[in-house]
C-alpha cells in the first residue's frame, strides 16, 4: 500500500453536497462536457501533484473529450451532484507519458461535511506501471490514520491495451461489495476484482475491508489527468515526470444508480 494525497485531499473550497441521490446520467462528451453534470476544476492540490487544474486543458471534439497535461498544468472534471451506490463506467484511452495519471473515481471527505471521513474508490492508469489498471479504496477519518486497499491488474490478460485502444472499465458499488470490471476484447464484461465489506465473523479476509472503512456517504464523481511533482512521494506514485505533454481521451462516462 502507498500513502499519497487524493486529488481532493487538500482542496478546501468544495460546495456542501446534497444528501439526495442523483439520477442516472450518461455523458458522451459531444462537443464538450454536459454542464448540468460536470464542472471543470480550477486550482492546485499540493504534493505529489505537480500541476494546477485548468479548464483550458479540456478539449472538446464531436464525440469525446481530451484532458491534456503539460508541465505545471492538468485537467479535472467533478460532478456537481453527489451520488450513492451504483455502477460507474466509462471508456477511455491514454498516452504513454511516464509520471502521469488518468482516472475515474469517487471522492468525498471532511471538505464536504465537517467530521466526514475521506472515502474514495479509484480506477487509475499510470504509464509508469505499464498496461495495468490500478484499483484502490481509500479511507481516512478526519485527523486519523490513512488506509488503502490497492491492486494492479494486467489488462493484457483480457486482450486490452489502454495505450492503443478505447477501454471500457468501471466499478459497481453496493452496501456490501465493490466490483471492478472491464469489457474484454470480445466485448464481454469481465470482473477484475471484488472487495467485500467485513461480514463481522471476527476474521478479516484478504478481499474484505473493515466495516468502519466502507464507503457509505454520497460522493462526487471525478475524472482527471495530472502529473507528479518528482518529490519522494511523487517518484513512488505516479513515477518520475520528465516535463512531457500528455493526453487522456474519455469517450463517455455513465452512472447507473442502484
Amino acid at each position: 500500500m502507498h500513502k499519497f494525497v487524493s486529488s481532493f485531499a487538500l482542496l478546501s473550497g468544495l460546495t456542501m453536497m446534497s444528501n439526495a441521490q442523483a439520477d442516472y446520467f450518461k455523458d458522451n462528451f459531444t462537443w464538450g462536457f454536459d454542464t448540468a453534470v460536470w464542472t471543470a476544476r480550477t486550482g492546485a492540490n499540493g504534493s505529489p501533484f505537480g500541476c494546477s487544474f485548468e479548464p483550458g486543458q479540456i478539449s472538446p471534439s464531436s464525440h469525446g473529450v481530451t484532458l491534456a497535461v503539460s508541465e505545471g498544468r492538468c485537467a479535472e472534471l467533478q460532478s456537481k451532484a453527489a451520488y450513492s451506490y451504483g455502477k460507474v463506467q466509462g471508456s477511455l484511452k491514454t498516452g504513454n507519458t511516464p509520471g502521469t495519471v488518468s482516472s475515474i473515481f469517487t471522492y468525498t471527505s471532511w471538505w464536504d461535511a465537517p467530521g466526514r471521513a475521506w472515502q474514495e474508490i479509484d480506477i487509475e492508469f499510470l504509464p509508469t506501471l505499464g498496461n495495468v489498471i490500478h484499483t484502490n479504496v481509500i479511507y481516512q477519518p478526519q485527523g486519523g490514520t490513512y488506509e488503502s486497499w490497492e491492486m494492479d491488474i494486467d489488462l493484457g490478460l483480457y486482450g486490452l491495451n489502454i495505450q492503443q485502444d478505447l477501454v471500457t472499465v468501471g466499478f459497481d458499488w453496493t452496501p456490501s461489495q465493490i466490483r471492478w470490471f472491464a469489457y474484454d476484447a470480445q466485448g464481454n464484461e469481465q470482473t477484475l476484482r471484488t472487495l467485500y465489506k467485513d461480514n463481522g465473523d471476527g476474521y478479516l479476509a484478504a478481499d474484505e475491508i473493515p466495516a468502519y472503512a466502507w464507503p457509505v456517504d454520497d460522493t462526487k464523481l471525478m475524472i482527471n489527468h495530472w502529473h507528479g511533482d518528482n518529490s519522494q512521494e511523487g517518484f513512488y506514485f505516479p513515477g518520475q515526470y520528465y516535463g512531457e505533454t500528455a493526453w487522456a481521451y474519455y469517450d463517455f462516462i455513465e452512472y447507473i444508480p442502484h
